[in-house]
């Protein structure tokens, strides 16, 4: 079972910079957060999105579909397809092509947030609660088992952790949508 993490902070400049800092470390649930996602918002709650896409990743246009979804599911956030605008012309042809904010239809990852979040009313509220103008938070997709071993490790890094489990269906979901082993 997956447990999906929102580690939000007051201070802009807070997620990445743990994020960063997080990578270094040598635990073994580190590799999830080549899957992870910043958000930041500045002082008019304009978003800046970071993710890290590996062109080399068969799924990397997936994983920016899929954090998109969660953007806009949860923060209302419009023009995260954006983000996979961005990506898809980043991976296609290594350069930046003009970008779109036409509505899409639902996506497969749109679908999976849809459901998985269906239970876990509170997380959508919680968060949008949270996310202040000059503030950020941190999304990770935990895959390890012991998530509440990681939980107590994040703790020491500051501010404000919500998080919501992933049931097994929908991590079977994601692991076919994605072709993870």
């Amino acid at each position: 079972m997956s447990e999906l993490i929102a580690f939000v902070f007051r201070d802009q400049y807070r997620a990445p910079e743990v994020l960063n800092e997080l990578r270094r470390r040598d635990w073994p649930w580190v590799k999830d957060l080549d899957d992870a996602v910043v958000i930041t918002l500045d002082q008019e709650r304009r978003a800046r999105v970071q993710l890290t896409i590996d062109p080399g990743r068969s799924e990397a246009r997936g994983w920016a579909r899929f954090w998109s979804s969660l953007l806009t599911r949860t923060l209302l956030f419009s023009l995260t397809e954006v983000m996979v605008g961005a990506a898809e012309s980043l991976l296609s042809t290594n350069r930046l092509a003009p970008l779109s904010a036409e509505p899409i239809a639902e996506t497969e990852e749109a679908s999976w947030w849809r459901e998985s979040l269906q239970h876990s009313e509170n997380f959508p509220r919680d968060l949008g609660a949270l996310m202040v103008p000059k503030g950020s938070a941190l999304f990770i997709l935990l895959r390890a088992e012991t998530y509440p071993v990681v939980l107590k490790q994040l703790r020491n890094y500051g501010d404000t952790i919500i998080h919501t489990s992933v049931s097994s269906e929908q991590d079977d979901k994601l692991r076919a949508m994605f072709a993870i082993s």
